[in-house]
């Protein structure tokens, strides 16, 4: 600890000695964040949560909350409107709330919603959204962004800054589109749009942000290598001065890559959905470990990617649930059914000789 300045010892005599020189405490402050890729709400899954009083979304995180809740702060991108009935899936989502409280009981602290579902359901959807994410924020102290009810509140929450130890994180998240539906006014949803994110970016140097973290909604869909225009967009933000990009959208995980000396993750592919094509049942969970030393700035220290799998309703267990593959190696036994298990890790080792993501 550093020592007041003040400080003297008197010998007996009466003759100060001076204090000795001040010991700066080396012991860092650190910030653990784990990021999930797109929580989806297909029919099926809407239909085996449906309960005589509503929806019961158990067992979604189970396999994940410990890591969740280890971290400071958890996010995941929340691909679906909330509230306007009847619910439902694919090509137009709209969930229930119950899906948001499951989510923060298991550790979910920051929800994004910047992603080409949010105008589904148009301005219904996007006012019953926005009451939900209010409601769970005072239900259960969680964040978001990604959009807002006018222009005035996204300059005054876009980006979203969060702080922990001293440590104060900027979060921006935006999308490419919105599946052609116009943000109906006067509604904000955050866009890849360079003046808007060059805005966003100095609002938290302003704010003194010691980390910047790109969350773009982006990249083509299916694809296991990222595209030119996700190079590209990535090169411009860390030149902007983002110090970490991790993408969402494409529904399967991509490959990872250093960009000016910074870390960039271009998809997590999906957390949890109904989706059985190729590779789309795997993910990526990102653990970020942000150090601050006293005297220094903050740095990303690690970067962690760790594979996920989305078991669909009947497979590993009655309902649908995501696991942590290492964590499920050499438990077939445990699966409902053990075709969903080699499925598993046979998907594993093909995508990381694919993306190189060990």
């Amino acid at each position: 600890m550093i020592l007041e300045a003040a400080v003297f010892l008197t010998l007996a005599t009466g003759t100060p000695l001076p204090r000795p020189a001040p010991i700066m405490d080396e012991r860092p402050d650190t910030l653990d964040m784990l990021f999930l890729g797109d929580v989806m709400m297909h029919d099926a899954q809407l239909e085996s949560a449906r309960t005589p009083e509503g929806y019961d979304f158990c067992g979604y995180f189970d396999h994940i909350a410990g890591m969740a809740e280890a971290a400071d702060f958890t996010v995941a991108n929340m691909e679906f409107t909330v509230g306007v009935e009847p619910y439902s899936g694919y090509p137009c989502f709209s969930a229930p709330y119950e899906i948001l409280e499951e989510a923060a009981e298991n550790g979910i602290g920051i929800m994004l919603s910047a992603n080409n579902h949010i105008c589904d359901k148009g301005k219904r959807g996007l006012a019953s959204t926005l009451a939900a994410y209010e409601k769970l924020k005072n239900e259960h102290s969680v964040f978001h962004t990604g959009v807002y009810k006018d222009s005035c509140m996204q300059a005054a929450n876009y980006p979203l800054v969060i702080e922990h130890r001293g440590i104060k994180v900027a979060l921006l998240n935006f999308t490419y589109g919105t599946n052609g539906i116009p943000v109906p006014y006067p509604y904000r949803v955050n866009s890849t749009d360079t003046l808007e994110i060059k805005e966003a970016i100095l609002r938290a140097k302003a704010d003194s942000a010691d980390i910047i973290i790109a969350l773009p909604h982006w990249g083509t869909e299916y694809r296991l290598k990222h595209d030119h225009a996700q190079e590209r967009l990535a090169e411009w933000l860390v030149s902007n001065g983002a110090d970490l990009v991790i993408g969402t959208h494409p529904h399967v995980p991509q490959d990872r890559d250093t960009v000016g000396g910074r870390h960039v993750i271009y998809s997590l592919g999906n957390f949890i959905s109904n989706m059985s094509l190729a590779n789309t049942q795997a993910g990526l969970a990102a653990k970020i470990k942000i150090v601050k030393r006293y005297g220094h700035k903050a740095r990303i220290d690690s970067a962690e990617c760790i594979y996920l799998w989305c078991s669909r309703q009947g497979y590993k267990e009655k309902g649908f649930t995501t696991v942590i593959i290492n964590e499920m190696e050499g438990k077939r036994q445990e699966w409902l059914r053990g075709s969903d298990y080699d499925n598993m890790i046979n998907s594993r080792n093909r995508i990381r000789k694919i993306i190189n993501i060990r």
